[in-house]
């Protein structure tokens, strides 16, 4: 988009609004819902058209108008991108990154050794312009599924420098915004920050257990010397190689650039010339799982955390190889009995995944496959489904089809760390594992339990703004209350934050505590 205008005419603004708005209705599950109904949702759209200069307006200007209307869908995974070239006008970053506790916004990381004395704190305003109400003008503008969502938006819009200008006035500078932090000893500061070109952090919050060691693949170590208590980290829900196999073999558009992707990111270059050799050197969701459970077996291990903080989601297969080996598929059937999953077809669909695609046939006027609606409750349809789409991945299904590790151990504590960055297929450890009597500590994840996910990309035909929309419904817990916020059984809250004097692994230390956890790592700080 470099060489487009920046200045567009009103008629092809109208025209890239409405299609928005047409692609919305006919490819999102409900598109409705947080505009507040269907003629809100026109009237809101009628607003955005009606609003637009006579004369056309800059592309930025423009952006925000359309970021607003898709982010009122208040759903995740739908949202208009920013202008390429908004994103690249100013190099580097600002010197904080922000993490969610409870109702707060932390520093968590500082990239300039001038700014180490705020790391701790919790961020007050910026530009005199209170927490509450940035992360409400955040909310405008970037889509979330709950209020967590909406603090986390704020958090990384604080750490870039572009989508500042959405947050802040139009004669404040981005580059040098003034934010004032509450550090831990209580004193409020006022820092004019600099923009920074370093990716790497000089100082983090203090840690003091000691992770297993992993690129983003799955990974587990024994934290104590009776191994006791088991600590898997799942950092990411791509970089493991039945992801790619599972894509490769359903022919999706770009698996082999995934599976390059994830091979390059967990192992590194070169990348092998061979798609067999990059999956056969991707590490295996399959073989460290059921090394982790034949290992806890020896051991009589009693307390197993599993780690899903900040993992943004990728592909389900890791949960169901997860709760394979710890529950079998008797457990799988009760963790999914009343679980629905309704995709929508539409023309969007069909460009990504061709007339062939997972929604299938389907008579429904409006395009919703309701398969799954009415296979709650049959267990036997709803396993004959999952092993379908095991038989996908050739190293899980060669699990499956021996046996050797179905249920093979399951400790007595089983526990779930989130944070707010836990996101789509992330949140899945904790959805179905609390379902069997797994705990789940820790701040809420951005995604909710029962809200549209899984995207398809597109691109307003005028201005090329990029696009993304929802296209299933999925409810994990349909009976909950509140579908938008997934409530930890203990929540990290600000005060539970405190007392653990910030630390950066605040939220694993309460699950070690919460299942009366031993833990003979040493300091990390």
């Amino acid at each position: 988009m470099g060489d487009e205008p920046t200045h567009y005419p009103r008629a092809d603004l109208v025209e890239d609004a409405r299609s928005l708005a047409t692609t919305l209705e006919a490819s999102h599950p409900d598109p409705y819902a947080g505009h507040g109904g269907r003629v809100a949702f026109h009237r809101n759209l009628e607003e955005l058209v009606r609003e637009i200069p006579a004369d056309g307006e800059s592309l930025e200007a423009f952006y925000e108008r359309v970021a607003e209307f898709a982010a009122l869908v208040r759903d995740l995974h739908t949202a208009v991108s920013p202008p390429e070239e908004t994103e690249a006008e100013v190099a580097g970053r600002l010197p904080l990154g922000f993490r969610v506790v409870g109702d707060g916004l932390y520093v968590d990381e500082v990239y300039d050794e001038d700014c180490a004395d705020l790391l701790g704190g919790r961020l007050v305003a910026a530009e005199g312009v209170p927490t509450a109400d940035l992360e409400a003008r955040a909310a405008a503008v970037e889509s979330a599924d709950n209020e967590y969502g909406d603090r986390r938006n704020l958090g990384k819009m604080l750490e870039a420098v572009a989508p500042l200008r959405f947050l802040l006035d139009d004669e404040r500078e981005p580059e040098r915004p003034t934010l004032t932090v509450e550090t831990p000893d209580g004193e409020r500061t006022e820092r004019t920050l600099e923009v920074v070109e370093t990716d790497e952090p000089v100082e983090t919050l203090a840690t003091s257990v000691e992770r297993p060691e992993t690129d983003g693949e799955p990974a587990f170590r024994f934290l104590d010397d009776e191994r006791s208590t088991a600590l898997l980290a799942l950092p990411d829900m791509r970089l493991y190689r039945e992801h790619p196999e599972m894509m490769t073999a359903m022919d999706a558009e770009g698996s082999e650039r995934m599976a390059r992707d994830a091979y390059r990111e967990v192992v590194g270059e070169p990348v092998p010339d061979e798609l067999t050799d990059v999956l056969a050197g991707i590490p295996s969701a399959t073989e460290v799982l059921t090394e982790l459970v034949e290992e806890m077996a020896d051991a009589g291990t009693e307390t197993l955390v599993v780690d899903t903080r900040d993992n943004g989601g990728g592909n389900s297969a890791l949960t169901y190889i997860l709760l394979y080996v710890l529950y079998g598929w008797d457990g799988i059937a009760d963790a999914t009995a009343d679980q629905i999953s309704v995709p929508k077809d539409s023309d969007l669909y069909r460009q990504r995944f061709g007339d062939e695609g997972a929604v299938g046939e389907t008579d429904n006027p409006a395009g919703f496959d309701f398969e799954s609606y009415f296979a709650r409750g049959d267990a036997d349809e709803q396993l004959d489904q999952l092993r379908e789409q095991v038989r996908l991945t050739e190293t899980f299904r060669e699990e499956v089809e021996s046996g050797d590790n179905e249920a093979y151990y399951r400790p007595e504590s089983v526990v779930v760390v989130t944070s707010a960055g836990t996101a789509s297929a992330g949140t899945e450890p904790a959805f179905l594992l609390s379902k069997l009597g797994a705990s789940v500590v820790g701040v809420p994840s951005v995604q909710a339990p029962n809200k549209p996910r899984d995207l398809l990309p597109g691109e307003l035909p005028n201005t090329g703004l990029d696009f993304r929309v929802s296209f299933r419904h999925v409810e994990f817990r349909p009976e909950a209350d509140d579908g938008d916020v997934f409530v930890p059984e203990a929540e990290l809250t600000s005060d539970r934050f405190e007392a653990y004097d910030r630390a950066g692994d605040a939220g694993l230390r309460l699950a070690l505590d919460f299942a009366g956890a031993d833990d003979d790592s040493e300091s990390n700080a």
